[in-house]
């Protein structure tokens, strides 16, 4: 196989698994972060994706070495844990700026690439993209942005035969919550799953070309039942957050 995929956050988490299992796969990997990788992958990007100027160096610095780019994985991402009475706008736009601009903009930068090897874009959102989810109302927002870019690409690329995965993800044991911006704990939670299942279930779902997956999967109905009784799902969520609304350590 001679494919290359891009990945952003690529250092720690779903970035890492990821890495590895493209690896396995017999991908050639270039990973972007703003720290390097503590395991082996072909080319290592050091980027900060809020800023603009090294999206440019991403792609430059890409191309000096791979010719062509197969896959594009948009992963890097921060939470934010505030009400919205007291999210600080540097907080909040520098949410924006990771989590939902520089997918776009790094997507632009390689699309004409990925148009011409009928690539495939994997973007990395969240159940909270889904579902609102008090105390994290402007994750929520960067991540239903997320989506909307998500759906009307694929419909645009469609005739390009340039595929897009959206990837809804729950709570993964990767350590997301400790690296998260605000001044609140969350709540705890028991269900946290595997990053290797995750990223072997992104792999499989890159190769039968599937247009969304939720992982893991239990987070599909919990969804549907918010939706179907809202009242209930606010008392519920509202709740949990209230029992642990502690100032961060």
């Amino acid at each position: 196989m001679d494919k290359t995929v891009l990945i952003t956050g690529v250092s720690k988490g779903l970035g890492k698994a990821l890495a590895l299992e493209f690896k396995k796969n017999g991908f050639n990997v270039c990973g972007v972060s703003r720290t390097k990788p503590d395991f082996e992958i072909d080319y290592h990007i050091t980027a900060d994706l809020t800023v603009k100027r090294d999206i440019q160096k991403v792609y430059d610095t890409f191309f000096e070495r791979f010719n062509k780019i197969d896959v594009l994985i948009n992963n890097a991402g921060i939470g934010l844990y505030e009400s919205w009475k007291d999210t600080k706008e540097q907080d909040l736009r520098k949410l924006c700026e990771l989590n939902f601009y520089s997918y776009v903009f790094l997507t632009q930068k390689f699309l004409n690439h990925l148009i011409k090897t009928q690539g495939t874009i994997i973007n990395v959102s969240s159940v909270a993209g889904k579902l609102y989810v008090p105390y994290m109302g402007a994750y929520c927002a960067s991540k239903y942005a997320l989506n909307a870019f998500s759906d009307s690409l694929r419909v645009e690329l469609k005739p390009f035969k340039v595929h897009v995965l959206n990837l809804i993800v729950g709570r993964i044991n990767t350590g997301f919550s400790s690296r998260a911006l605000g001044s609140l704990e969350p709540p705890k939670t028991p269900f946290n799953a595997s990053s290797q299942k995750f990223a072997k279930t992104v792999y499989k779902a890159y190769q039968k070309k599937k247009r969304e997956i939720t992982y893991p999967l239990w987070y599909k109905y919990f969804i549907l039942l918010a939706k179907l009784f809202p009242s209930i799902y606010d008392r519920i969520s509202l709740s949990s957050w209230e029992k642990s609304k502690n100032p961060r350590k």
